[in-house]
């Protein structure tokens, strides 16, 4: 999933070279929580006009997901033309509304609008919904309701801070072994 993930940011990071510059601002509105908030690659879908939900392009998934610092965020990969991704939008503006503050944000890629990003991570089918954190990706299988949806972000974000701090502690612990002096060799 990380290969996929690094080859979707590659290839999305390749449609957004003209916007580069502007993936600063982007990283504020990701952190900001989203909800119709745009920024770098937010375009303006009907499917999701008025529910609370970004919609990315391929200069958006590059600039707002890819990086290691993005902030987590529950993905659904759609294409306009589809009747499930059509049915599907009112949960997914439901559990936009229930993760409003949980610093989870909700967004949806237009694969017709991004097919390198569909392409570069697998995407076969439609609607496929994916968490995402510091440019990883984890699948979602479950059911398609609100409930399901928010739960799947919030487990996946919670398991992810508790990495962080993991992996933080163990860094910490790393510096300082290596800041320890080393006690010298008694000469024979």
């Amino acid at each position: 999933a990380a290969a996929a993930a690094a080859a979707a940011a590659a290839a999305a990071a390749a449609a957004a070279a003209s916007g580069a510059a502007a993936a600063g601002g982007a990283a504020s509105a990701a952190a900001s929580g989203g909800g119709g908030g745009g920024g770098v690659g937010t375009i303006h879908s009907p499917e999701y006009a008025g529910t609370g939900v970004d919609v990315l392009d391929g200069r958006g998934f590059a600039a707002q997901l890819s990086s290691a610092d993005a902030a987590p965020a529950l993905v659904v990969f759609f294409a306009p033309w589809c009747g499930h991704c059509k049915k599907m939008v009112p949960e997914v503006a439901k559990a936009a509304s229930k993760l409003r503050g949980s610093g989870v944000r909700v967004v949806a890629v237009d694969c017709d609008r991004a097919p390198e990003v569909a392409r570069a991570l697998g995407i076969k089918g439609y609607p496929t919904v994916k968490f995402m954190a510091r440019g990883k990706a984890s699948g979602y299988e479950g059911p398609r309701t609100a409930l399901q949806l928010a739960s799947f972000a919030q487990s996946r974000a919670a398991l992810d801070r508790y990495v962080l701090r993991w992996v933080d502690k163990a860094v910490a612990a790393v510096r300082n072994m290596i800041q320890r002096p080393q006690p010298s060799a008694a000469a024979p």
